[in-house]
């Protein structure tokens, strides 16, 4: 006899696709760690004698580093120019180590696997999608230069560190006050966003209604990386021509409005390994492969992939003992107490 409480649970947990379920549980894992990360924020924002020593010690969940690709750059060119590790906030080089691997050989899947910010875009999108059937699609003109934005942001920030910057004032910017706690004024920044954060992202939340993926398509300057070195990947999704129906299925599913329907293959840098044109074609024309005779990845297969690829780079950084920041306790209380007055170092 089944339980009829858990009867929807189950029938919830059997429409989730395994893409679903990777987000679901990295979105859930990064809620946790704001959590965590405020608990141990809290234990520095009062002088060290005002603290109680019966709370709980709450460690710094490194985690959080993900949140910083900026830095995450910053210290993988000073990997390369130095041959040493930064020891502030080394997680953020792994984690962004991590997102391009996986993206580079999985092509952009991390924007499409495990992005939170890109999940929480596709639920906004949802119930548009219920009411209407289909997606705001911009005209092309106007599409495309919306488009450009995230690649010119991107080329700001490759011009301003891996060009403009020296190596000596980048060690400057890893050693700065600033750096040791750019996670917490990150967090600040969600926890208590100024008037002007919640204008702007209200709006990005309310044009993700109609317009699916809004901030992901037009200004995520990490997306528009991710898509760049996807190039690189052996995997595409190809169409064999002799199996498809021509129902276009495919192109209407396509979150980044690519014609799936009418090309061999699909090598754009818009493709973020979704899978939803593959799962929802009717006559299996669709394959997720290396190669014309590969047999390809199910869903399934590529969910492990990403997932383990991107989990081996961080547990090989935790068991090479270069994962855990060295900022000092010293330091987080002399800085989180004023963290509102500092400004950017120049």
């Amino acid at each position: 006899m089944t339980n009829s409480k858990s009867a929807p649970l189950r029938s919830i947990a059997a429409r989730l696709s395994p893409r679903r379920w990777v987000q679901l549980g990295f979105l859930l894992f990064t809620l946790w760690l704001g959590w965590e990360f405020s608990l141990f924020i809290g234990q520095f924002e009062t002088p060290p004698l005002e603290q109680t020593t019966s709370a709980r010690w709450v460690a710094h969940p490194d985690g959080v580093e993900a949140f910083l690709p900026i830095g995450g750059l910053t210290s993988l060119k000073h990997w390369i120019t130095s041959g040493t590790v930064h020891p502030l906030h080394p997680a953020a080089l792994f984690i962004f180590i991590a997102v391009l691997g996986v993206s580079t050989i999985l092509k952009k899947s991390f924007c499409g696997w495990i992005c939170p910010v890109g999940f929480l875009s596709e639920l906004a999108y949802k119930p548009w999608k219920s009411w209407f059937k289909k997606n705001v699609q911009l005209p092309k003109p106007i599409d495309f230069t919306l488009r450009s934005l995230k690649y010119l942001v991107l080329g700001f920030f490759f011009w301003i560190i891996v060009i403009a910057m020296t190596p000596a004032q980048g060690l400057d910017f890893l050693d700065s006050d600033y750096w040791k706690i750019a996670d917490v004024k990150m967090y600040y920044f969600f926890a208590s966003p100024s008037t002007l954060s919640l204008i702007v992202i209200g709006s990005l939340v309310l044009l993700s209604i109609p317009m699916r993926n809004f901030w992901c398509r037009f200004l995520c300057p990490y997306g528009a990386l991710l898509g760049l070195t996807g190039l690189l990947s052996p995997f595409k999704i190809r169409r064999d021509v002799s199996l498809c129906h021509n129902c276009k299925k495919c192109t209407r599913n396509c979150p980044a409005h690519l014609p799936v329907a009418t090309s061999k293959s699909i090598i754009s840098p818009e493709c973020t390994s979704c899978l939803t044109c593959k799962t929802g074609c009717p006559s299996g024309a669709l394959t997720y492969s290396s190669g014309k005779k590969s047999k390809g990845l199910s869903p399934r297969i590529l969910a492990c992939a990403v997932v383990l690829g991107f989990v081996a780079v961080i547990l090989a950084a935790k068991l090479g003992g270069v994962w855990k920041s060295q900022v000092s306790t010293d330091d987080l209380h002399r800085l989180i107490p004023g963290i509102g007055k500092m400004e950017h170092p120049q």
